[in-house]
């Protein structure tokens, strides 16, 4: 079916089922699923599919001869210990803490920051595959209990899930959705139906679950989410409502000390707790930063897509004040209290931002430890991380401002590289992207791609296109609903800014993405299969059409749109990478080209965006590009990860991590044609 770039043999793909008889009508529309059946996790004819598409990737990796230099170089650059920043609560420290090739972090307790750490609760325990991972912790305020959520092999089923103490310390809020399958009990990760009807629960120590208290629900709006948030004066329950991914809230309150007898008395109602509406539209996003007693500052978006912070007397909830008005160019990314009078705000700046838990893409991670009660604050270093082996001072980082395709939008990219390379074009290059969901991809350090500079010879570039937060809401909205198509746009004059620069060329150019970004792969290898010489699509959404009807996908219409809607349908049909396989060599007959090598990974247990997306578009565009033509110019492979006991991403353990690495980065040498660097 085509012959394999520098592998002396024709690839035989698998021949996955047509069903021609599903045919979906969309506004007049007549639109065929052929591969259908593909949804269905746990049917045989599936398993088989995902089994023999496992076994023709295998047969093509193993031929990747780097990819087993990569994994013992990234093995060996994983292998040093790693920290996150310690947080205090009570009288005492907590921090993840991991040796460097462990699985799973351990989170550990300390009394002071001098005195010895003890292991406090080690994820490693629960499973011998390591596959079982911490998602959420949360210390009681006297700091003797700990209550955490877990993930088994990736699964995001407790998704949307916070857990506040009440400060007596005798329970927890906490949200969940009802259990699924009518209470069934099934493989958490692998089923795909919707999630609906989100509740928020306060369970007191030494009970059942099932004595948990109801304490608020919304059965009219099935697809709101609530997050409960006890201030830091124990005083107030906030309660956070979100209807999608769109960053805008509702604020309900609730004072706790209001109740005559308690939680405990609250048992016997059988209603809801009585909640006082703050903010009851979804106009914005707000976030409680601190209260003094009925005084509330917020961080919020409302009239201020970079953000402001502002203030309002619950005794006075229509008289909001201004405390710190929006910055003319930089974005207000966080903000919380310190020192009772203090505030600590993190502003992003053309996309550099300094935390006092620190990394770049040269910095493998800092934690600085900040004094806020001199004058002037002092920092001093905590720890740090040093990766053997690896040489800052042999990398450049540079920045350039890409102009967009309509020439009025500058794209901001970053471009890593070994020191004074020659910009002939012969360097294999690697161009990683987003775009999406207001989410800002920030410079940090990745020990992969280190190697790939160090050895492969290669560029890292990322670019932040429109659809993230880099610029603000602002930002986020020229690259989302009817105007996604910028996210692509941005992309592509990403690729060929640099190319025309002189970085590489079209076919030693790879670019990879994730979720939201494995979309922008799927859009832009059909827009532009010229344009690149290997594609990595990591989960991706891939069907826009059915995004909705699995999981937590309805979420995404804030984003992408409805289909069911006539004029958002319009949007997605364009753009859907499951509907816009094409073969290059139709379109134009006078240009022969072919898809790049694409590589497009998923994972059994992802219940963010389920499977079937990448399994459908990988039937699919085998079947248009290769297998259904007897001599096709298609010859650069297209072909599947599955990876078995993992999800959407987090969580995973390091070796899953490391596997994954080397097998991407192992395909993408071989395609590209680079060699090794000892």
């Amino acid at each position: 079916m085509g012959s394999l770039t520098g592998i002396d043999e024709s690839l035989q793909y698998p021949v996955a089922r047509r069903d021609e008889s599903i045919v979906d009508d969309y506004h007049g529309f007549k639109i065929p699923d052929p591969y259908r059946w593909l949804e269905d996790p746990d049917a045989e004819e599936v398993k088989d599919f995902v089994q023999k598409q496992a076994e023709l990737t295998d047969s093509v990796l193993n031929k990747c001869d780097v990819r087993d230099r990569l994994r013992e170089k990234i093995t060996k650059l994983f292998d040093s210990p790693q920290y996150d920043a310690p947080f205090k609560q009570g009288n005492k420290y907590f921090y993840f803490h991991n040796t460097g090739l462990q699985p799973q972090s351990v989170l550990y307790v300390q009394d002071s920051l001098d005195a010895e750490a003890k292991v406090l609760l080690d994820p490693n325990t629960l499973s011998e595959d390591g596959t079982v991972a911490i998602t959420t912790v949360s210390v009681s305020e006297d700091a003797k209990y700990l209550a955490y959520a877990l993930s088994n092999s990736g699964s995001d089923w407790a998704k949307f899930t916070s857990i506040t103490w009440t400060h007596d310390s005798k329970g927890f809020f906490y949200s969940r959705y009802p259990a699924p399958k009518d209470g069934k009990e099934v493989d958490a990760g692998i089923e795909t139906d919707s999630n609906l009807y989100h509740e928020l629960y306060y369970h007191f120590l030494g009970t059942e679950q099932s004595e948990d208290i109801l304490c608020w629900k919304d059965p009219e709006h099935p697809k709101y989410t609530f997050s409960g948030h006890v201030t830091e004066d124990g005083q107030y329950l906030v309660m956070y409502i979100r209807e999608n991914f769109d960053q805008v809230n509702k604020v309900y309150y609730y004072d706790l000390s209001a109740l005559p007898e308690g939680l405990e008395g609250f048992r016997k109602s059988n209603g809801l707790l009585p909640f006082v509406k703050l903010i009851d539209r979804f106009d914005a996003q707000y976030e409680v930063v601190a209260n003094d007693d009925s005084v509330f500052t917020f961080r919020t978006s409302k009239d201020a897509p970079k953000y402001k912070i502002v203030r309002v007397d619950l005794r006075e909830p229509n008289n909001w004040s201004e405390v710190v008005p929006e910055a003319e160019r930089d974005v207000l990314e966080s903000a919380s209290a310190a020192n009772f009078n203090q505030m600590i705000l993190s502003y992003l700046s053309d996309v550099n931002v300094v935390f006092i838990s620190f990394t770049s893409f040269l910095t493998p991670g800092i934690i600085y430890q900040c004094n806020l009660k001199t004058e002037t604050p002092e920092m001093k270093i905590f720890r740090e991380t040093s990766v053997p082996g690896f040489d800052r001072s042999e990398f450049h980082v540079h920045q350039v401002f890409v102009p967009s395709k309509d020439g009025s939008t500058k794209i901001p990219m970053f471009i890593v590289a070994k020191k004074n390379i020659k910009l002939d074009g012969s360097h294999p290059c690697l161009l990683y992207g987003y775009g999406g969901f207001n989410a800002s991809i920030t410079p940090s350090f990745s020990v992969s791609r280190t190697v790939l500079m160090r050895h492969l010879g290669a560029v890292f570039c990322i670019a932040n296109i429109r659809g993230g937060g880099e610029y603000g809401e602002e930002w986020h909205k020229d690259g989302a609903l009817a105007k996604k198509q910028n996210c692509f746009d941005d992309f592509i004059s990403a690729s060929e800014y640099l190319i025309s620069a002189g970085y590489t060329q079209s076919r030693k150019l790879c670019i990879e993405g994730e979720s939201n970004g494995g979309l922008l792969i799927g859009a832009c290898i059909n827009q532009r299969p010229d344009l690149f010489g290997c594609a990595l699509a990591h989960v991706g959404v891939m069907d826009m059409l059915r995004l909705h009807k699995f999981t937590i996908g309805h979420a995404g219409f804030s984003e992408y749109g409805c289909p069911e809607k006539k004029e958002e349908f319009d949007w997605l049909i364009k753009y859907s990478p499951l509907h816009n396989v094409r073969r290059p060599w139709e379109q134009d007959p006078d240009k022969p080209s072919q898809y790049p090598s694409t590589l497009l990974l998923t994972a059994d247990h992802d219940d963010r965006v389920v499977p079937l997306h990448s399994l459908k578009l990988l039937a699919t565009m085998q079947y248009v590009l290769c297998t259904s033509l007897e001599n096709s110019p298609q010859t650069n492979p297209i072909l599947g990860r599955i990876e078995c006991k993992a999800g959407h991403g987090a969580g995973r353990p390091t070796q899953k991590m490391i596997d994954e690495a080397a097998d991407c980065y192992g395909f993408m040498a071989k395609m590209l044609g680079a060699s090794w660097i000892e």
